[in-house]
């Protein structure tokens, strides 16, 4: 909150009273929160609740800042926030046993849950949207993205030598890892809706374009790196 208030006085700007008293409401609640635990952190504790908005608001307007949340403008996929939102979908509701006894009686139901129809709906529509026309740039990226991560574990000059750690490998991996670790998790609190966006993606022939077009560029880049080794 200090960080904002700096901004608004270096620019000099005014908000909106309900605005402003919005926000000296969180700066009091931030305040309070330090003051019993010096390591809460305000964005780290809504942000499950502003993801659960984003993937459950079907309105079309939600829909494009969960597009621009992920996407950059350029096109390329913002991977980290993605991996914090895969990360946030596949953690388990709250446990009531461990709720204070004077709020169990209280509506719970928002902190960290999600309607997993609405998760796979918004999944649904980010994918259509990546396999359509103005999804072009965003396809052309992603492959090159695939790339780079195959290129990590191909043999190369990159690599370092038999016997050394393989420091940029080994934290990719943990990445990719955790990954499709979290997004098994996501899977498994409602398999068959997401099996049946699966078998709607595979009744796409864009979808089918779109993998073929990820075989060839991740087949002809390993050939061409092999093939210059190899010289």
């Amino acid at each position: 909150m200090s960080q904002l208030y700096d901004v608004m006085y270096e620019f000099n700007f005014s908000l909106p009273p309900d605005y402003a008293l919005v926000i000296r409401a969180l700066g009091s609640l931030e305040g309070t929160a330090k003051a019993l635990d010096p390591d809460f952190k305000v964005i780290e504790s809504a942000y499950p609740f502003v993801v659960a908005r984003l993937l459950t608001d079907p309105g079309p307007d939600m829909r494009k800042i969960l597009r621009e949340l992920l996407i950059r403008n350029d096109g390329s996929i913002r991977w980290n926030r993605l991996e914090r939102l895969i990360a946030a979908i596949s953690e388990p509701s709250i446990d009531e046993s461990s709720v204070d006894p004077d709020l169990r009686d209280q509506d719970l139901s928002g902190w960290k849950s999600f309607d997993m129809s609405a998760v796979v709906a918004s999944t649904e529509d980010l994918l259509c949207f990546i396999l359509s026309e103005k999804g072009q740039r965003i396809r052309v990226f992603l492959i090159r993205d695939i790339i780079e991560v195959a290129d990590t574990f191909l043999p190369g000059e990159n690599l370092p030598p038999p016997g050394e750690p393989n420091q940029e490998g080994d934290v990719l991996f943990s990445r990719v890892w955790l990954g499709l670790q979290s997004f098994n998790r996501a899977v498994r609190l409602a398999p068959d809706l997401w099996a049946a966006l699966l078998m709607r993606m595979l009744q796409k022939h864009e979808f089918h374009r779109f993998l073929f077009e990820i075989v060839s560029a991740v087949s002809g880049h390993s050939k061409n790196r092999c093939a210059s080794l190899n010289v």
